[in-house]
């Protein structure tokens, strides 16, 4: 049988399809039956992982790493406002975390690696993640998991202890959540609020989330070293067009008003 082998190319083409479907889930929802929300929960794992695979190995290749910075700056905030239309709620979006996890390495490799002042490091990085925690979609997760891909050097290891670490994590951290919100009473999001299905919603959001993590790990490992076909910005000129897109079936169909930008 012949050995999965997968170029860069491939590997964005899988995160740009299991991100495209996972966001027609969580934009509509409110019109779409349970049996294909629930295995498609699962997707929200996948996309992630492999752009922060690639966030490490940009800066690991870059000439510039400010001119990498101001690049994600910039599709980060032409994506803010699709994002925030498709989803009707003011958090940055995922190339705003992926931004501070790149951040994270070039702090880690100039403070902690080049002039040792470990102290410092340890202090803006968990400052980074607490920032992470309340601002940026993914919250501390995403800046962990690009700084675990970089910072473990064995090739096997880091395609594959980071995604078990994290997967792991989310799902501890998601049981904590459930258990506050039995305890405390606090609202859940609105997704999780269906009625007669709200049960299966929260089971989903929660455990089958966490898949993906696991899912993509073979996937990561087949990773050749290869760029195949050039699709430098193929990512960034979807993840906008394709929320704008949503946002506007959605307001179509009466679930968003665009009240979030005040419209």
């Amino acid at each position: 049988m012949k050995k999965l082998s997968l170029s860069a190319f491939n590997l964005r083409i899988i995160a740009i399809i299991s991100m495209g479907i996972s966001h027609i889930v969580l934009v509509l929802w409110e019109v779409l039956p349970l049996g294909f929300i629930v295995p498609v929960y699962a997707l929200r794992g996948i996309t992630f992982p492999i752009m922060a695979f690639f966030i490490t190995e940009g800066f690991k290749h870059t000439s510039n790493i400010k001119r990498y910075m101001l690049r994600l700056l910039i599709f980060a905030t032409i994506a803010q406002i699709p994002y925030m239309l498709a989803f009707e709620f003011f958090i940055l979006n995922i190339i705003f975390t992926m931004l501070l996890g790149l951040i994270c390495l070039a702090l880690f490799d100039k403070l902690y690696v080049k002039a040792k002042k470990h102290a410092l490091f340890i202090v803006i990085f968990i400052v980074i993640l607490l920032i992470s925690s309340s601002l940026v979609e993914g919250s501390i997760f995403g800046p962990l998991l690009i700084f675990l891909f970089y910072v473990i050097k064995d090739e096997k290891k880091r395609r594959t202890y980071p995604l078990i670490f994290i997967g792991v994590l989310t799902i501890l951290m998601n049981l904590l959540n459930m258990a506050l919100i039995s305890l405390t009473g606090i609202e859940a999001a609105p997704e999780i609020q269906a009625g007669a299905v709200q049960l299966e919603i929260m089971m989903t959001r929660y455990f089958i989330f966490p898949i993906g993590s696991f899912v993509i790990i073979p996937f990561l490992r087949a990773y050749n070293g290869e760029r195949g076909r050039s699709a430098k910005y193929l990512f960034y000129a979807f993840y906008p067009l394709h929320l704008a897109i949503l946002a506007v079936i959605a307001y179509a169909l009466g679930l968003n008003d665009f009240s979030i930008i005040g419209f």
